[in-house]
């Protein structure tokens, strides 16, 4: 970045104004706040919030009135422009390391992403470093005024030879023309292509300029696709091959040439700085032509430029509905028009908008914005504003800050107090202020204010006669929604033992902002004999158990969460990762890190963290994760087993200092799945990581898992006791259209608290039913979507904190509904039958015109194997050969499925000899049949012991899958307490058994 040479200029005024704070909300929102204040010489900046039709707004603008004191520039993020790309806090980062004071700015030029070349122009201390590209820019001169429009710039390169029309300057060379490069596109070419090139060699250092010309000479051309190297003093005159160029001039080495840079539009000739862009407003007129999703609501930025030079930087958060929504392109233009911008500029958007500021009295520029990426853009270039004056820190400003800008009728706000010197730096908080408050809207203890019960925008305004500061707060009924916290933690439900009592606090939210609240505001009423609560939130719970609800209310708006006496709440927990979504690790070197899938190598649910490693050369290693808060735990819980090579574990802990703190897991890792727990340390902040050290002997091949990684505030998680869930009905009927309800508990711990409704999933025809499960204290209650006629089943599934589950399926019968087999009416499995046809999970066989699902029937192999592909919705697309030494008896409507489950590890064949038989057209037992299904369920089930007469007959190699079928309810006995696991199943037996899945 050694482009940033811009000189700082002496301080040519004193800075009078005080630190004012204005209510003009834009005219673009609707319920719409505001409220700004100087940031140096000439440069206000602005927030507004509100709503439009798309939803809520949030806007920052810099509105900056030329002068001699705060400057305009450009930065882009690196000495060329070629893979130039910085955040914009990097950006303002290397302007202070500059010695400039940044005070402001946004985002500037559309670029593209995989090179960082912007689109349009770019000058940097009046040299022309990239050409417009045909592109709108605007463009400060060193009084800081602005100038838009269309900057075309005739290249030309003339000699004796001819003259050569460049039609770009420093962009990627494509087929569209004539290229120029020169070094501060970058040391190299980057050719890919075959093309022809002409080196030219500067005869001074003339810096290319607009309407400026430099001499060259040709010292040596050639052709070929090789990237060349562009020295400081070098250009390189090139077309790609098929580039139509009609004034291409072959021009002979040693020929003298000139480049002449010629714009009509004479205004550019002595700009500074200039940034290309899209036009989107000329003579006050809005068009989005050519910009880039011009009709999406997304995050935007633009410059513009009042008729009378005033410049204004916009910039608006978006594509985030409980933030800001983002505005449309034609919506930004209508906005900067009733800014009073009559030309603007359209800078790029989305992930790429932001903007940053630095708050009058501090040293520091910070991000104002909420990127909608989640995390800063490198883009190609910024408009910066930065202040020459100089910061002499004798106080001249009184600098105030609410701690929240809207306020509930008679809620009150603490502000704090700073200083600001003459150029809005740093000094020392001014003291005796004393406060007055507009419109009699509030009053000042303090540094609090405390609204009255009038609504309205209230400035407060603090003087001692010397200095003098402001800021403007909304006093606002208009709340919008409201959250309960108890000791500064959400509240979603209440779980209290007979006559304990729990404080309550209610936050009012007004547009996604929340509010400076008062419980005594607020309306609060119980339901159900739960207890009592008073004014205050204070809430008191019965003498006797119940369950009810509590509301928070205030107008239209209210909060209702469920209350159960007799039960305490589970404990706070973060689960820090159960590798079921996302893999959040990283490893040093020498430990490969993976998700697998293996149901044998995995603890709880379907996937679990494998770490490959070979135990003799690594002694220690380290498993990181992007900081995870613990702010408040107190134990760390997960699962792990080793293979190979035995491991200490060492939880890695960073604390508010920001040094890092340790705690040993409970035991080494052995063979076999162990639940580990280690002492969170005091002061721990976030979890950042395991540290793995080798414990005895290593092997080569070794293995780390792990699985269920949770910290908690009350005690450790190490319970294997599964969820009690129970359901009062497992069959019911309801009128075909309506939804069914279900009502049961689920408790865990032994017990001790109620399953989170979080970890309750309802599967409906196996299809999951997203919020249907309410917790209330122990009691369960589950509602469906409205059911079509026929056959359906319910299936809940609890999972504890430590990731033990429990099941229960209820069969609905919603009445009405036709049969599409011929053989099943009158038939026990006749539902079940209809329901897995209709689910694509069985199918019958056609005989005279007609459907017949054979539900007497033994299964075969072959046709278990397509029915759970279809229901665990494997890829059955192969056709080729398997690897059976029966391969020729498997039929091709069934070759797919087979491949499938047996790739899966679920379904496997049967030695005899040396050969591997599949033996697909073989009944296949129930034994077998609880073998794969409980391969294919997630891991946490229990293998319960079982209590059937005839349970020694089940075969040693299906032990713990059948028990855990018959522990998951999938499967149960017969009615004299037979299991009978080596009888064969029938397609009846296996419809109901596939329906409750």
């Amino acid at each position: 970045m050694k482009h940033f040479r811009r000189s700082i200029r002496a301080l040519s005024l004193a800075l009078a104004l005080s630190l004012t704070l204005l209510s003009t909300a834009s005219a673009a929102f609707s319920s719409g706040f505001s409220y700004s204040y100087p940031v140096g010489e000439g440069l206000t900046y602005t927030r507004t919030e509100g709503k439009n039709a798309s939803g809520l707004q949030k806007a920052n603008i810099l509105t900056y009135e030329p002068n001699g004191t705060v400057s305009p520039l450009i930065v882009y993020a690196d000495e060329q422009l070629y893979g130039s790309n910085a955040t914009i806090m990097n950006a303002v980062k290397y302007l202070e390391n500059q010695g400039q004071r940044v005070i402001g700015g946004t985002n500037a030029d559309f670029f593209v992403m995989s090179s960082g070349i912007p689109i349009g122009l770019v000058i940097d201390e009046g040299e022309l470093i990239s050409s417009d590209a045909w592109q709108y820019a605007v463009g400060f001169k060193e009084d800081g005024s602005a100038v838009t429009g269309r900057p075309t710039m005739d290249m030309k390169i003339t000699g004796a030879s001819g003259t050569v029309s460049v039609s770009y300057f420093n962009k990627t060379r494509t087929t569209a023309g004539a290229y120029l490069l020169d070094h501060n596109y970058d040391d190299s070419t980057h050719f890919s292509a075959n093309g022809t090139n002409i080196i030219l060699e500067r005869v001074d250092d003339t810096p290319v300029q607009v309407n400026g010309s430099v001499k060259m000479k040709v010292i040596n051309k050639g052709t070929g696709s090789t990237p060349l190297t562009i020295t400081e003093n070098q250009m390189v005159l090139t077309k790609s091959d098929g580039a139509k160029v009609p004034s291409w001039v072959d021009f002979p080495v040693g020929e003298e040439v000139t480049l002449n840079v010629y714009s009509a539009d004479k205004s550019w000739s002595d700009v500074q700085y200039a940034v290309g862009g899209k036009l989107l407003v000329e003579n006050g007129t809005v068009t989005t032509s050519g910009i880039d999703a011009a009709s999406s609501k997304t995050a935007r930025s633009a410059v513009g430029v009042k008729a009378d030079g005033t410049v204004v930087l916009y910039e608006i958060d978006g594509l985030q509905s409980s933030h800001s929504v983002g505005l449309s392109a034609a919506e930004l233009g209508q906005e900067m028009i009733e800014l009073g911008c009559v030309s603007v500029i359209c800078l790029d958007g989305g992930g790429s908008s932001a903007m940053a500021l630095r708050q009058p009295g501090t040293s520091e520029a910070t991000l104002l914005t909420k990127p909608s990426d989640g995390s800063q853009r490198s883009c190609a270039n910024y408009i910066f504003f930065v202040n020459n004056a100089v910061f002499d820190g004798v106080t001249a400003h009184a600098v105030l800050s609410p701690s929240y800008r809207y306020l509930m009728p008679g809620a009150s706000t603490y502000f704090a107090v700073g200083g600001a010197d003459s150029a809005y730096g740093p000094a020392n908080a001014p003291t005796d202020l004393v406060y007055t408050v507009s419109d009699s809207l509030g009053t000042v203890e303090g540094q609090t204010f405390t609204a009255g019960m009038t609504t309205g925008t209230a400035t407060i305004i603090g003087s001692n006669g010397t200095v003098e500061g402001s800021m403007t707060v909304s006093v606002t009924g208009d709340v919008n929604s409201i959250s309960l916290q108890s000791d500064g933690s959400e509240v979603s439900s209440i779980s209290l033992k007979p006559g304990k009592t729990m404080q309550l606090d209610g936050t009012a939210y007004h547009q996604g902002q929340k509010m400076a609240s008062i419980n005594s505001s607020f309306t609060w009423s119980v339901t159900g004999g739960v207890g009592t609560v008073d004014e205050n939130g204070l809430f008191t719970a019965s003498t006797n158990m119940a369950s009810g609800t509590l509301t928070c209310a205030y107008g239209n708006t209210k909060k209702t969460v469920d209350v159960n006496v007799g039960m305490g709440d589970p404990q706070k927990g973060q689960k820090i990762a159960d590798f079921e979504s996302a893999q959040p690790f990283t490893a040093t070197e020498g430990v490969a890190l993976s998700v697998t899938e293996d149901y044998t190598q995995v603890a709880r649910g379907e996937k679990s963290l494998m770490g490959v490693f070979d135990g003799t050369r690594v002694d220690t290693a380290t498993l990181s994760i992007s900081g995870v808060s613990v702010s408040g735990m107190k134990y760390l819980s997960l699962y792990a087993r080793s293979t190979g090579t035995a491991e200490s574990l060492l939880a890695v802990f960073t604390g508010a200092d920001g040094g890092e703190l340790t705690a040993p897991l409970s035991a080494a890792t052995t063979g076999s799945w162990q639940q580990l727990s280690a002492t969170i340390p005091e002061g721990a902040q976030t979890f950042t990581g395991l540290r793995m050290q080798r414990s005895g002997d290593g092997a080569a091949n070794s293995v780390l898992y792990l699985d269920q990684i949770i910290a908690t505030d009350h005690h450790a998680i190490t319970n294997t006791d599964a969820p009690k869930l129970s359901v009062n009905k497992t069959s019911l009927t309801v009128s075909g259209g309506a939804a069914a309800t279900i009502t049961g508990s689920a408790t865990m711990e032994s017990g001790k608290y109620p399953v989170r409704a979080e970890n309750i999933i309802v599967k409906v025809d196996g299809k999951v039913n997203t919020g249907a499960a309410k917790m209330s204290g122990s009691s369960l209650t589950v509602t469906t979507a409205a059911l079509a006629a026929g056959t359906h089943t319910v299936t809940i599934e609890a999972q504890d904190d430590a990731g033990n589950r429990s099941r229960k399926s209820v069969t609905v019968t919603a009445s009405g509904g036709s049969n599409p087999f011929a053989d099943t009416e009158g038939n026990w499995a006749k539902g079940y039958a209809s329901l897995l046809y209709t689910t694509g999970v069985m199918k019958g066989e056609t005989a005279g015109g007609k459907n017949y699902f054979n539900p007497g029937r033994n299964l075969r192999r072959m046709e278990f194997a397509v029915s759970m592909a279809r229901m665990l919705g494997l890829d059955t697309s192969y056709s080729g050969k398997l690897d059976f030494a029966d391969d020729g008896e498997i039929p091709s409507w069934a070759r797919g499925a087979v491949y499938a489950v047996s790739k899966a590890g679920i379904m496997g064949g049967q030695k005899s000899g040396d050969k591997l038989y599949f033996s697909p057209n073989a009944d296949i037992t129930r034994a077998e049949v609880m073998t794969v299904i409980g391969r294919s369920l997630p891991r946490g089930y229990a293998a319960a012991s079982l209590g059937y007469k005839d349970a020694s007959s089940v075969p040693s190699w299906a032990a713990e899958q059948v028990k855990i079928c018959v522990s998951a309810g999938i499967i149960s006995g017969y009615e004299d307490n037979t299991l009978r696991p080596n009888n064969k199943i029938t397609r009846g037996e296996i419809a109901k058994v596939l329906a409750v899945l």
